[in-house]
Parts: structure tokens; sequence; C-alpha cells
């Protein structure tokens, strides 16, 4: 367990890292720099999309070496990233940190929570994952006070402090992260990439789960948008978060034991429904109470889907393609996030009376997917217990 430990306090740390720097490069790029915010925004989801979506070969790479040199270059190179920034000043020099920054989270994301499942007990990997979304989301509000704090300093400190980070972190890892029992099997490029295909009903989960993250990326976007122009209260941004916050530390862990009495793919079809239901009150409600009741939702829905996921993908995947499973089932983040960045904002911006719908009927519509694939993976269960005829 010294090796989740340390997994653990990896996540901590990238999160507070990334959370109390994202937000202060935002408001460097429009207000040191005098760029606009379109630029920012280009900058931000040019960082999401190539990292989330080269996240399958990175794990591809990482079942073929080693998981802790991947990790801990990836999260070397994404300290690298945050302090270039402090020396950008024109866009091109901008998108290139971004660049640095996203091939270091491909690196580190996929091949963390492969980690997580090779050194974690199978019958303890679902506890593992909740006290991980625990964990990071407690470092998102500690990201809340040193993002505070380091907003009294001038960039060039705030970029190295939170590169800082990483790079010690990466050091770190790469010096005491055990590798003996992740020595499994290697295959080659090709022999990986043929077998996550090949997997058909765990690329239909993959696509399944791009309404999910439709849907969660509202979290950042349209829902903050969408409660300040309501309650016409800047403060309610933070209130959100904070709210997130606290709700996953307190009910994550009670709620991932609770929910072992089902089966993962029931777990996550009702956790869609629970998310599109709540996205539907809160967007539809003037009224604070049903606002916040139909957040709470949401984030229960959240709660049940995103651990329970992870756990589904560790299990299915053979010990030797661990990573490069995880990097597959990242491509539905890349998928449904850059969608719903682009096509939400869109969406509320001329259709605000709708869009609240249309990101429901998608998670609604990705539950019922999964409610599919559970039937097709217990009749794939069913024949492979069959005795042969002669």
């Amino acid at each position: 367990m010294k090796a989740v430990r340390l997994l653990l306090i990896n996540s901590f740390l990238m999160n507070v890292s990334f959370f109390a720097f994202i937000p202060f490069l935002s408001a460097h790029i429009t207000g040191n720099l005098s760029l606009s915010a379109g630029i920012a925004g280009v900058v931000l989801m040019l960082r999401q999309l190539v990292q989330q979506g080269t996240s399958f070969l990175s794990g591809i790479l990482a079942d073929r070496f080693d998981y802790r040199i991947m990790i801990s270059v990836g999260m070397i190179l994404r300290g690298v990233g945050f302090v270039l920034f402090a020396f950008c000043r024109t866009p091109l020099e901008l998108i290139i940190a971004a660049i640095t920054t996203a091939i270091g989270g491909s690196l580190f994301e996929p091949t963390s929570k492969a980690a997580f499942s090779i050194f974690a007990p199978p019958a303890k990997r679902g506890e593992i994952f909740a006290l991980d979304k625990i964990v990071r989301h407690s470092g998102i509000i500690f990201a809340g006070i040193m993002g505070g704090i380091l907003l009294q300093f001038d960039f060039f400190y705030a970029s190295f402090v939170c590169g800082g980070i990483f790079i010690i972190s990466g050091i770190i890892t790469f010096l005491y992260l055990p590798n003996e029992r992740v020595q499994v099997p290697k295959q080659s490029l090709a022999d990986s990439w043929d077998k996550v295909k090949s997997d058909r009903l765990f690329i239909f989960f993959t696509i399944s789960m791009t309404g999910f993250w439709f849907m969660f990326m509202q979290l950042y976007l349209t829902i903050p948008l969408y409660a300040v122009n309501v309650f016409n209260n800047t403060a309610f941004i933070s209130s959100l978060f904070i709210v997130y916050g606290v709700i996953v530390v307190f009910l994550q862990y009670p709620l991932q034991k609770w929910s072992k009495r089902f089966q993962r793919l029931t777990v996550i079809k009702i956790g869609m429904t629970i998310m599109g239901m709540g996205i539907l009150l809160l967007g539809s409600s003037t009224n604070v109470l049903l606002f916040w009741t139909g957040f709470c939702m949401f984030a229960i829905g959240i709660m049940l889907v995103e651990p329970t996921s992870y756990e589904y993908t560790a299990e299915i995947a053979p010990p030797q393609f661990s990573a490069s499973y995880f990097g597959v089932a990242l491509m539905a983040m890349a998928v449904g996030g850059g969608i719903s960045q682009g096509a939400g904002g869109w969406m509320y911006e001329h259709m605000p009376n709708i869009n609240w719908g249309i990101s429901a009927a998608l998670g609604i519509s990705s539950a019922f997917c999964i409610h599919l694939l559970q039937g097709w993976t217990r009749k794939a269960k069913e024949r492979s217990h069959m005795p042969e005829q002669s």
C-alpha cells in the first residue's frame, strides 16, 4: 500500500497545483498580456484536447514501458510547461506551453489510474478510486486557498510555485514509487491497440461514457454562468465549487460503500440518470432551493459514475493492457468534454431554454446505452459458460 499512498499524495498535489494555477493563467493572459478572452479560451481548450486526445497513445506506451518512468516524466513535463508560461508573451508561445503541459498530463493521467489498479488489491479497487476522488477534491479546496495567496504576487512566482510542485512530485515519484509489481508482460504497440479495439464491449462502454463527460463539463462552463445570470451574484461561482468539494469529501466514501451492493454498470446508469435529472432541475429553476437541490443531485450522480467507471475499466482490462484501456477510456472525456465546451457554450448563448434539456437527454441516452451494454455483457457471460456441443 506504500505505492497507493504515494499515488494519493500525487493526486492531492497535482490538483492543488493545477487548480491554483489555471484560474491565475486566464487572468494573466487577459490582464497582464492584454490578450483577448478568446485567446485564453483557445489556450485552455487546446490543452484539454491535446491531453485527452493523446491519452490512448500514452496508455499504450505505458504498457510497453515502465509505469514509474511515464508518471515521473509526465509530472516533470507538466511542471516545465507551467514554468514556461512565465516567459510567454505571444499567442504562439502560450500554445507551445499549453501543449507541453498537455503532453505531460497525457503521460501521467492514464498511467496513474492503471498504477492504482495494479497496486491496489482487487477487492479494494473501488474504495481506492473513491478515496482518490476525495483526495483530489480536497486538493481543489486547498487550491482555492493557495490561489488566493498567489494572487497577491506576480504571475512569474505563481508559475514557478505551481510548476515546482509538479517537478518535485515527479522526482519523488521516480525515487520512491515501487516498480516490481508493475512489471507485467510487455506488449508491442500494435498488440496493445489490437487488443483494445477488439474488445467491442469496452469500446461501446467508452462511447457510452461521452454523454457523462458532456454533462460533467457543464460544471465548469454553463452551470456557473447560469447561476450568476439568474441570481445576479458572482459569489455563486465560488460557492458552487466549495459545495461540490465538500459534498465529495464527506459523501464519496460512504456512497461508494453503499453502491457495492449493486453491479457496477447498474451504479453507472443510475448515476447518469440522477445527473440528467439534476442538471434539468437546476437549469430550469429560478428558485435558490430548487437550484441547489438539482446541483446536489448532479454532484451525487458524478460521485456514483466516475470512480465506478474507473473500477469497471480496471476490472475488465488484462494487467498487461491496463494503461492502454485507461488511455482509450479517457478518449470519452476528450470527445464528450470537447463537444461540451464548444457546443455547450454555443447552446447556452443561442438556445438557453433547451440547453439543459439537450444535456439531460444526452446523459439519459448514455444511461440507456449502459443498460444495453449490461444486457450484452450478461449474454456474453452466459455463452462463455455454455457447455460445448458435439
